[in-house]
Protein backbone atom coordinates (compact mmCIF):
# COMPACT_ATOMS: atom_id res chain seq x y z
CA UNK A 1 0.00 0.00 0.00
CA UNK A 2 3.05 2.27 0.83
CA UNK A 3 4.15 1.53 -2.48
CA UNK A 4 0.64 2.40 -4.38
CA UNK A 5 0.84 6.01 -1.97
CA UNK A 6 4.42 6.68 -3.17
CA UNK A 7 3.27 6.17 -7.10
CA UNK A 8 0.42 8.26 -6.55
CA UNK A 9 2.49 11.17 -5.04
CA UNK A 10 4.66 10.99 -8.05
CA UNK A 11 2.34 10.94 -10.37
CA UNK A 12 0.87 14.04 -9.05
CA UNK A 13 4.27 15.48 -8.45
CA UNK A 14 5.19 15.39 -11.80
CA UNK A 15 1.85 16.32 -13.50
CA UNK A 16 2.43 19.35 -11.23
CA UNK A 17 5.69 20.03 -12.97
CA UNK A 18 3.81 19.42 -16.50
CA UNK A 19 1.70 22.05 -15.91
CA UNK A 20 4.21 24.53 -14.09
CA UNK A 21 6.81 23.54 -18.03
CA UNK A 22 3.41 24.19 -20.01
CA UNK A 23 3.26 27.29 -18.62
CA UNK A 24 6.62 28.31 -19.02
CA UNK A 25 6.56 27.40 -22.60
CA UNK A 26 3.78 29.76 -23.12
CA UNK A 27 5.96 32.42 -22.08
CA UNK A 28 8.79 31.45 -23.90
CA UNK A 29 6.62 31.45 -27.25
CA UNK A 30 5.06 35.01 -26.19
CA UNK A 31 8.76 36.66 -26.00
CA UNK A 32 9.93 35.14 -29.81
CA UNK A 33 10.68 37.88 -32.22
CA UNK A 34 7.23 36.73 -33.71
CA UNK A 35 4.98 36.17 -30.73
CA UNK A 36 2.73 33.16 -30.88
CA UNK A 37 -0.09 32.27 -28.51
CA UNK A 38 -0.80 29.23 -27.11
CA UNK A 39 -4.28 28.54 -24.48
CA UNK A 40 -4.23 28.23 -21.00
CA UNK A 41 -3.64 23.88 -20.53
CA UNK A 42 -6.01 23.01 -17.96
CA UNK A 43 -7.84 19.75 -17.54
CA UNK A 44 -10.73 19.48 -15.94
CA UNK A 45 -12.01 23.04 -17.30
CA UNK A 46 -14.26 21.60 -20.32
CA UNK A 47 -13.51 18.53 -22.87
CA UNK A 48 -12.27 21.21 -25.76
CA UNK A 49 -9.55 22.72 -23.58
CA UNK A 50 -6.86 20.45 -22.79
CA UNK A 51 -7.20 19.28 -26.68
CA UNK A 52 -7.09 22.88 -28.19
CA UNK A 53 -4.22 23.62 -26.10
CA UNK A 54 -2.39 20.25 -27.29
CA UNK A 55 -3.22 20.84 -30.94
CA UNK A 56 -1.43 24.51 -31.11
CA UNK A 57 1.37 23.29 -29.26
CA UNK A 58 1.87 20.58 -32.15
CA UNK A 59 1.26 23.36 -34.98
CA UNK A 60 4.07 25.83 -33.10
CA UNK A 61 6.30 23.22 -34.67
CA UNK A 62 5.63 24.43 -37.89
CA UNK A 63 5.62 28.01 -36.80
CA UNK A 64 8.78 27.89 -35.43
CA UNK A 65 10.45 27.14 -38.62
CA UNK A 66 9.00 31.13 -39.68
CA UNK A 67 10.67 32.62 -36.36
CA UNK A 68 13.81 34.80 -37.45
CA UNK A 69 16.18 32.69 -34.65
CA UNK A 70 18.80 30.75 -35.03
CA UNK A 71 18.41 26.80 -36.34
CA UNK A 72 20.13 25.57 -32.87
CA UNK A 73 17.63 27.14 -30.99
CA UNK A 74 14.61 26.39 -33.99
CA UNK A 75 15.74 22.40 -33.06
CA UNK A 76 15.69 23.53 -29.75
CA UNK A 77 12.18 24.77 -29.33
CA UNK A 78 11.10 21.87 -31.54
CA UNK A 79 12.46 19.49 -28.98
CA UNK A 80 10.83 21.12 -26.12
CA UNK A 81 7.51 20.53 -27.34
CA UNK A 82 8.62 16.79 -28.50
CA UNK A 83 9.36 15.74 -25.34
CA UNK A 84 6.77 17.47 -23.18
CA UNK A 85 4.29 15.40 -25.38
CA UNK A 86 6.30 12.43 -24.57
CA UNK A 87 6.38 13.10 -20.57
CA UNK A 88 1.96 14.00 -21.32
CA UNK A 89 1.43 11.27 -23.13
CA UNK A 90 3.65 8.73 -20.38
CA UNK A 91 1.59 10.86 -17.79
CA UNK A 92 -1.72 10.22 -19.21
CA UNK A 93 -1.14 6.21 -19.91
CA UNK A 94 -0.41 6.05 -16.32
CA UNK A 95 -3.30 7.64 -14.73
CA UNK A 96 -5.15 4.77 -17.13
CA UNK A 97 -2.84 1.99 -16.93
CA UNK A 98 -1.62 2.23 -13.88
CA UNK A 99 1.65 3.65 -11.98
CA UNK A 100 4.57 1.58 -13.36
CA UNK A 101 7.80 3.01 -11.93
CA UNK A 102 9.39 2.96 -15.71
CA UNK A 103 6.22 5.45 -17.16
CA UNK A 104 7.38 7.66 -14.14
CA UNK A 105 10.84 7.43 -14.55
CA UNK A 106 10.23 8.30 -18.24
CA UNK A 107 7.97 10.72 -17.72
CA UNK A 108 10.54 12.47 -15.32
CA UNK A 109 13.68 11.87 -18.08
CA UNK A 110 11.17 13.97 -20.66
CA UNK A 111 10.21 16.96 -18.27
CA UNK A 112 14.30 16.27 -17.27
CA UNK A 113 14.89 17.35 -21.04
CA UNK A 114 12.71 20.00 -21.38
CA UNK A 115 14.00 21.94 -18.81
CA UNK A 116 17.61 21.48 -20.30
CA UNK A 117 15.77 22.61 -23.65
CA UNK A 118 14.47 25.93 -22.14
CA UNK A 119 18.25 26.09 -20.45
CA UNK A 120 19.39 25.86 -23.64
CA UNK A 121 16.63 28.58 -25.29
CA UNK A 122 17.68 30.62 -22.86
CA UNK A 123 21.50 30.31 -22.82
CA UNK A 124 22.85 33.57 -23.94
CA UNK A 125 24.31 33.66 -27.62
CA UNK A 126 28.23 33.77 -27.84
CA UNK A 127 29.52 37.26 -28.56
CA UNK A 128 31.19 37.66 -32.43
CA UNK A 129 34.80 39.08 -31.27
CA UNK A 130 35.82 39.40 -34.72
Amino acid sequence: MADHDNHRERLLTLMEGLLGLYAYIQALFEELPLPVTIPDFAPGDSEDTPTQALLSLNRVRQLIDDEPISERDKRAFEHLVLDWFTAYELLVLTKLAGPAPWRLDCAEFSLNRVVTWIEVIEEDEPEDES
